[in-house]
Formats: C-alpha cells, sequence, structure tokens
C-alpha cells in the first residue's frame, strides 16, 4: 500500500502542478482573446474560459485527493474518484463537440469579421480599436484583401491601419500602399491554435487522469482492507 500511496501522492503534486499552468495559460489565452472579442466573436474567450475552469477544477480537485491519500480519509478519496470521472467524461464530451463542430466555428468566424466590417465607424469605438490593432499586429488587410473595406464596409478609403507605412506610401515604385493579406487568415490560425492546444490539453490530460483514478481505486481498496471505514 505505501508504494501505492506514494505513486499517488506524486500524482496528486504533478496534477496540481498541471492544474495551475491550465489556469495560467488560460488566463493568458483569455486576455488575449478579449482584445479581439467585438470582432472575432467569443469562440476563443469560451475555450480560454474552459481551459481556466479546468485548470480551477483540477487545483480544487488535487487538494482533495491529497487530503484523502494523506489522512487515510476514505470519504475524501471517493469524491476524489467521483468527481475526476466527471471530469474525464466533460473532456470526452468536450473533444467530441469540439471536433464536430470545427467547420462550423470556421464559417462563424468569418461572417462574424464580415458583420463587424460595416460597424467599423467612430461611434463603434471598440469595433475600430480592435479592427486596427488586428491589422497591424497581423500585417494584415480587410476580411480576405484591402478591398472589403470599399465594397462590403462602403469606406471611402481603406483604414491607415492597413497601410504598410505611416504615411500609407508606396515602399517601392508600382506597389500596394497596403498589407496583401486578409485578416481572417490570421484570425484563423489564432482561433485554431487555441482550438489545438484546448485539444491536445485535453488528450494529454485524459490519459493521465485515468492512470490517476487507477492509482486512486487501488489506494482506495488497499485502505478498506486494511482499516476498514476510517
Amino acid at each position: 500500500m505505501r508504494l501505492i500511496k506514494s505513486l499517488f501522492l506524486v500524482f496528486l503534486v504533478l496534477y496540481f502542478i498541471a492544474g495551475l499552468s491550465l489556469l495560467i495559460t488560460g488566463s493568458v489565452a483569455h486576455r488575449h482573446a478579449a482584445q479581439y472579442a467585438e470582432i472575432t466573436g467569443n469562440s476563443i474567450m469560451s475555450g480560454a474560459g474552459f481551459i481556466i475552469a479546468l485548470g480551477v477544477f483540477i487545483i480544487i480537485l488535487s487538494v482533495l485527493g491529497f487530503l484523502g491519500a494523506f489522512n487515510n480519509r476514505l470519504g475524501l478519496l471517493q469524491l476524489f474518484i467521483g468527481s475526476l470521472a466527471l471530469i474525464i467524461l466533460l473532456q470526452f464530451i468536450a473533444a467530441i463537440v469540439g471536433f464536430t463542430l470545427r467547420n462550423k466555428a470556421d464559417a462563424t468566424l468569418k461572417n462574424k469579421l464580415y458583420s463587424s466590417l460595416t460597424a467599423y465607424t467612430p461611434e463603434n469605438y471598440e469595433v475600430v480599436t480592435e479592427w486596427d490593432r488586428l491589422q497591424r499586429q497581423w500585417s494584415c488587410c480587410g476580411v480576405d484583401s484591402s478591398e472589403d473595406w470599399i465594397q462590403r464596409a462602403r469606406l471611402i478609403k481603406v483604414p491607415d491601419s492597413c497601410c504598410l507605412k505611416i504615411d500609407c506610401q508606396p515602399v517601392t515604385d508600382n506597389t500596394t500602399v497596403h498589407f496583401n493579406q486578409g485578416c481572417y487568415e490570421s484570425a484563423r490560425n489564432l482561433f485554431f491554435r487555441y482550438s489545438k492546444a484546448l485539444g491536445g490539453v485535453s488528450l494529454f490530460f485524459f490519459f493521465v487522469e485515468i492512470a490517476g483514478m487507477v492509482l486512486a481505486i487501488m489506494l482506495l481498496r488497499d485502505l478498506k482492507n486494511n482499516y476498514g471505514s476510517v
């Protein structure tokens, strides 16, 4: 039993560190996503929120499991096993839903970008700020190209944040003054970067948590055999 208990405690320490890492990573991702929430929607923020919630839950759960194992408390270990099983189930469901709705989320992102173009007016300060930030940071212009600002947003001229140079002059003769790449690709890459990160983290934790559950069940069984109801 001592070996199983030691292994389980090591797992809990690593699990706590992982939960803390998720909390920090999710918070950073949420802060970055919030900078573009008005023009890209809440998809990225929702994914970041899930990571934050998962991190907090893992931290609480690891503390609960540690108290149960260290003090030989059967009730706490049973609660740990039940909660861990719930997390595994939720991660499995989230992975299926995320994979199924991936293409739909891609289309929703593009439609949101298109719809926000028409809101690029002085009255909508947040939309203007986020579009300018996105175009400058990612060196892009419009959704598919700079023409979107003229054809879809009905602006007289393309926003200055699309300009290759601050004074919006050609870099060389016979070259465009605006970024060639549309911002949809940049926003899509940002979206799928976090989606892949979330999927990879969920898959990794899925197998780690199963190992932790096996150790917890073995420890619980040994405690019952040696101490009965503690």
